[in-house]
């Protein structure tokens, strides 16, 4: 059997997870051919995958120095299928490093193994003492920005550019950390830097939307933006019948408008205020969106059809993501429109505590607990009245195959132990609105809560309990949204590289008037915000209408 075919048996061998054979079929090849690199990275692929990392190393060496272009052939054993254990692959890696410890290629390799695998601590320490190498400082930059150390994170990303000017991807990270930090004029050079090395590249083209948002600088960003679908697919979105912008003077009357969901429950709860100006302008409103949205949907005005089905959508002539609609009706920071008056009753916050609609259409249980609360509520009180009722929410939803997710759910989400401060504010008690396994954190000691999430099954179950609430405390996930949109006090505990939608330097937001933001003052750490909230809670300053005075 000629070489290639012994080569090519062994790696068949190697991808079905016969890790022994193969290297019995590796060790045969270098045998009547010594010297033949290919069954040194074989048989070294086998002998690692099994999990002996020091008898693997010298022939993962020998491979790396004789095809130094190459990567190094420890990322080979990381993308192996079945795929293995991170700990194995970084064993091997450590063993490799032992035998050619200032061998830069392996530790770039490594230090990218290590991000991957969510370990930025270990990949900063990987690649220690690497100043004068771009890429190394490159992966440098991408670990503390990981680890929030956001200004040794730009001096690394500005070395990067120092050493290679044409590194795009490097101009753009700069870009963003830049923008963490508030130094906007500089982040949009940035931006601009990457996005004229490489025009094409849509993630370059969305970093810099994402800046020119979060500064305000809406009119520029929004076609910036829609190179987000190139990026991820958005099931149902057709480009060919995309809606584009009305000052264009396309006419709707007698057309139909898909409204697509795209990513966040929390987006699509933010931009439905559109819909209803579709309606207005003459269109047929179509929204496909998740069960879970369902029943809130067909309660905005104008909507004349929801499904959710994005393979089998109903004929229409135009389609539109709901992230979409600011660019459609060219929002800017001024001429946001108000959230619709859906069945909640927004102009009334001293009326009944649960609407009547929404009894006959939740669980038998809080049904009757609503109706409880709404003859509670409407009956005389001696003073000093029942606790004021505050809904919480600690972390956001779970999506860990979105890109970037991890590192933007650790960031967002406090977790219920930080909530502890509250526990001390007097007069108020305390009511879970927090859907998924976060809901199963122990809460501190003194924090009492209500929970009846178990019988919530949509975001309409949601309304019905936060339309017993006072107010609501939540970090930036989607019940902040539905809360705005039912004109409830709502406290937002904001990370420290807040979202866009926010903005800037501000403690109010135009997309909800009785939202007040309540930002960390230092990456990653909720003490300062939580104990403003605690202050406001305890003032009483958030109930009926927030006031301006309150942040």
């Amino acid at each position: 059997m000629a070489s290639t075919e012994r080569i090519a048996a062994t790696f068949q061998l190697l991808a079905a997870g016969c890790w022994r054979q193969a290297e019995a079929a590796a060790r045969a090849v270098r045998e009547a051919e010594p010297g033949n690199v290919q069954a040194d990275l074989l048989a070294g692929l086998a002998i690692a995958a099994m999990g002996e990392a020091e008898r693997a190393a010298p022939l993962l060496a020998a491979f790396a120095a004789a095809r130094p272009e190459a990567e190094h052939p420890c990322l080979d054993l990381a993308r192996l299928q079945p795929i293995l254990p991170r700990a194995l692959v970084a064993r091997q890696f450590r063993a490799c490093l032992d035998l050619a410890p200032s061998d830069v290629r392996l530790r770039r390799a490594f230090a990218s193994f290590l991000l991957e695998a969510d370990d930025p601590e270990a990949a900063d320490a990987v690649l220690a003492g690497l100043s004068g190498d771009a890429a190394a400082q490159h992966l440098k930059g991408m670990a503390r920005a990981e680890l929030n150390r956001f200004a040794s994170a730009i001096s690394s990303f500005k070395i990067v550019v120092a050493l290679n000017p044409s590194a795009a991807a490097a101009w753009s990270n700069l870009g963003i950390v830049l923008k963490i930090e508030g130094e906007f004029h500089k982040a949009l050079i940035a931006h601009d830097r990457a996005v004229a090395l490489e025009p094409d590249n849509p993630q370059f083209r969305v970093n810099r939307a994402v800046a020119l948002l979060q500064a305000g600088a809406w009119e520029r960003a929004w076609q910036d933006y829609e190179y987000r679908m190139d990026l991820a697919a958005v099931p149902g979105f057709d480009r060919s019948r995309a809606l584009p912008a009305l000052s264009g003077g396309v006419r709707l009357a007698g057309r139909s408008v898909l409204a697509l969901h795209e990513e966040g429950f929390g987006d699509t709860l933010q931009f439905l205020r559109y819909l209803p100006l579709l309606a207005e302008l003459g269109a047929r409103v179509i929204a496909c969106v998740p069960p879970e949205l369902v029943r809130l949907m067909r309660l905005v005005p104008g909507v004349a059809e929801v499904v959710t089905d994005a393979a089998a959508l109903p004929a229409h002539d135009f389609v539109c993501p709901m992230f979409s609609l600011p660019r459609v009706f060219g929002t800017t920071v001024a001429t946001i429109p108000p959230v619709p008056a859906l069945a909640f009753d927004l102009h009334n916050p001293h009326g009944p505590a649960c609407p009547d609609y929404l009894s006959p259409q939740v669980p038998g249980e809080m049904a009757r607990t609503c109706r409880a609360m709404t003859e509670e509520e409407e009956a005389p009180r001696e003073p000093p009245g029942p606790p004021r009722r505050i809904g919480l929410v600690w972390a956001g939803q779970a999506r860990p195959a979105a890109p970037g997710f991890r590192t933007l759910d650790r960031r967002r989400s406090a977790g219920l132990a930080a909530f502890a401060p509250l526990a001390l504010v007097p007069g108020v008690s305390f009511v879970s609105l927090q859907a998924g396994p976060p809901a199963r954190q122990p809460a501190p000691s003194g924090l009492e809560l209500e929970d009846n999430m178990a019988e919530v099954t949509d975001f309409l179950d949601t309304a019905a309990i936060i339309a017993t609430l006072d107010a609501v405390v939540s970090v930036d996930t989607s019940v902040v949204h539905l809360a705005g949109l039912m004109g409830k006090p709502v406290l937002l505990l904001d990370r420290y590289d807040g979202c866009w939608r926010w903005l800037h330097g501000r403690s109010d937001s135009p997309w909800y008037p009785n939202l007040r933001i309540f930002r960390q003052d230092n990456p990653g750490d909720w003490s300062g915000p939580m104990a403003r909230v605690a202050a406001a809670l305890d003032a009483g300053t958030v109930f009926g209408e927030i006031v301006t005075e309150l942040a």
